[in-house]
């Protein structure tokens, strides 16, 4: 019998006992009439009931009248609880399915790691369940995605508990979010020793800069031309995504291009902080804004046939050369590749990114955190962020390399809104390698639509498919979308119930009833209970090991959460209530602005070639065959 039905079983038994003790005074009033007594009928009714319980009258017969009066209802009380139960009934161990859900204190005690918030943990992972006594997690997976829409309090029930957990365990964390984090958060990481990065674009005082061909120059200048080849092309995939065309073509050619500029320009015997991408996005506007009808990008080529066959610049270029914006396909290609880099005429970004930038090497190697302020979802800009997660785990694996295989400091990748920035490459690998380098990657993503980018055309969804497949947990923590309805209502599984059904025919006369018993599957969730659950009242439903999409093997579990601020991440960071809270915003913020007061000083300028030099130095060559002639037809 399921807590409900035990439940309403005593509260008709309690109402069965009020009810006797009620009904006695009168039912023995009753009988002693019947008897002829005609002396019980002296008073008011409340007067017989004060006489029954006061002067005697309660005596054998009467205390005989109540246990019979409460057999009766009681015995009532039993029927409609069989006849409910016998309707539809559970079963255990059912073969249509046995899932259920999880939330017994126990239950949850026992399948999950805890923390009390005091002291040092001796491991840690994404925060689960959170509350005034501490915090539900399970260390022994490392990756995990939760799903909750606009306003569902991602940051106050999950991501500020999940930063204090991570950062009391001594791991290294990347966040990505709103400035809310880093405000809320980054006193206390200075304070336990943590370097402090801030990765934004839009001008949040002191923000590091970051030059995404800072790795390509590095490779340059020791001397590995492969490095420096393979670098600049990951900073073109990264700037030119797909974005799910079918026809893959043209931003394919774009990026060989645009990898080709990178190369050239990280090359170049100019100041450092002029090898940048702006310098790349000046050199291509310039080299393909020729006077010349038959070839506006004469220029252009003239710069990467200067360079000499041998260097790598040259090889990438090829579609370039043998055309560059010539024919209709040309003009397409030229096209794809200055909408990705047209986004560095801003001077602001321009600036960000140029000059030195953040030593990806010494995060990963030494004890910080690094905070991405997140843009809006579709934002062009998000591309750099793209490049610098993508370096980082490129970094990171060459220094596990170096490290025996493990990084120095264990790393928590809590990624929140990072549906926003579009396809980063390095997620799918993250969740296939990562654990054994020591990296955990927990994103937090509005919809599950928000994953389609890391589709590949034609691939029917797989992509997407294949990154939640390597993840271990997936939570909901509240769904606005019917596909998500769908998904975690497959995800959480089904139990098995015992139905009863009656019939009736009539035959020759006659009416006969029937009964027949079957056992059915049911879903453990209806997608239509998904809808209306609120997260600080119903909590986090969880999958443990629901790979593949398939249902979760380990368990669904329904974790409590609360307010950041009623939990042990209050006093850690110094949480209050809202209006302390935004107090302690703006005071992180206004200090960040004197601190980068008089920052920054002269940025260098763009770098571009000398167009005019080598167009008049003759370096153009006869006409060759069109490789792209058919794509004008």
């Amino acid at each position: 019998m399921r807590g409900g039905a035990l439940l309403s079983l005593a509260l008709l038994l309690a109402v069965a006992a009020a009810l006797a003790l009620l009904a006695a005074p009168y039912l023995s009033a009753a009988s002693r009439l019947m008897a002829g007594d005609v002396a019980v009928l002296d008073g008011t009714p409340f007067d017989l009931l004060l006489r029954f319980y006061s002067d005697g009258l309660a005596s054998r017969e009467a205390v005989l009248v109540a246990l019979l009066t409460l057999a009766f209802m009681a015995v009532l009380a039993a029927m409609n609880a069989a006849k409910r139960a016998e309707g539809e009934r559970e079963v255990r161990d059912g073969v249509y399915g046995d899932a259920k859900v999880l939330s017994g204190r126990a239950d949850l005690r026992r399948r999950n790691d805890f923390w009390d918030g005091r002291g040092v943990p001796d491991r840690a992972g994404l925060v689960l369940g959170a509350g005034r006594k501490g915090y539900y997690f399970d260390s022994s997976v490392p990756h995990c995605v939760t799903v909750g829409k606009t306003g569902s309090g991602k940051s106050q029930l999950q991501v500020l508990e999940t930063m204090h957990l991570l950062m009391a365990a001594g791991w290294n964390v990347i966040s990505t979010g709103k400035s809310e984090i880093v405000e809320l958060t980054g006193d206390k990481a200075r304070e336990l020793g943590y370097a402090v990065t801030v990765l934004d674009l839009k001008g949040y005082p002191g923000a590091s800069p970051y030059n995404p061909m800072g790795l390509v120059v590095d490779a340059v200048e020791a001397g590995d031309a492969d490095a420096a080849a393979r670098l600049a092309r990951q900073v073109a995939r990264d700037l030119i995504p797909m974005g799910g065309a079918k026809d893959t073509y043209f931003p394919r050619a774009a990026r060989n291009v645009l990898a080709s500029v990178v190369y050239a320009v990280a090359q170049e015997d100019i100041p450092r902080g002029a090898k940048c991408l702006a310098s790349v996005a000046a050199t291509v506007a310039a080299g393909t804004a020729g006077d010349d009808p038959q070839d506006p990008s004469a220029g252009l080529k003239a710069y990467i046939r200067s360079l000499g066959e041998g260097c790598p610049a040259y090889a990438m270029a090829s579609d370039l050369l043998s055309d560059g914006g010539v024919t209709t396909a040309g003009k397409n290609v030229l096209s794809n590749l200055k909408e990705a880099l047209s986004i560095f005429s801003d001077p602001g970004l321009a600036a960000i990114t140029s000059g030195e930038s953040v030593p990806i090497t010494d995060l990963i190697e030494g004890r910080s955190v690094v905070y991405i302020q997140m843009l809006d979802e579709g934002d062009p800009y998000s591309t750099v962020y793209n490049c610098f997660l993508n370096q980082w785990w490129d970094v990171a694996q060459r220094v596990a390399a170096r490290n025996g295989g493990r990084l120095p400091h264990v790393t928590g990748l809590v990624l929140d809104e990072i549906g926003n920035t579009g396809r980063v490459a390095c997620l799918p690998s993250i969740a296939t390698l990562g654990r054994s380098l020591g990296v955990h990657e927990y994103l937090f993503v509005q919809n599950l639509k928000m994953l389609n980018a890391y589709n590949e055309p034609g691939d029917g969804g797989a992509g997407r498919d294949k990154l939640l497949g390597s993840i271990g947990i997936k939570a909901a923590l509240c769904l606005s979308e019917p596909d998500d309805f769908k998904f975690f209502t497959a995800l959480t599984g089904k139990r098995t119930v015992r139905s009863r059904g009656t019939g009736s025919q009539r035959a020759q006369g006659r009416c006969s009833a029937s009964t027949s018993y079957s056992e059915v599957a049911v879903p453990l969730v209806n997608e239509w209970e998904w809808q209306g659950r609120v997260p600080i009242r119903d909590g986090l439903l969880v999958v443990k090991g629901g790979e593949n999409s398939a249902p979760g093997r380990e368990g669904v579990f329904q974790l409590p959460l609360d307010y950041a601020n009623r939990t042990p991440a209050g006093p850690f960071f110094g949480l209050g209530s809202e209006d302390d809270e935004r107090r302690k915003r703006a005071d992180y913020y206004r200090r960040a602005e004197e601190a980068a007061e008089g920052e920054g000083g002269e940025r260098t300028a763009p770098w571009t070639p000398d167009f005019v030099a080598l167009l008049a130095a003759g370096d153009q060559r006869p006409a060759v065959h069109d490789e792209w002639e058919a794509w004008d037809e």
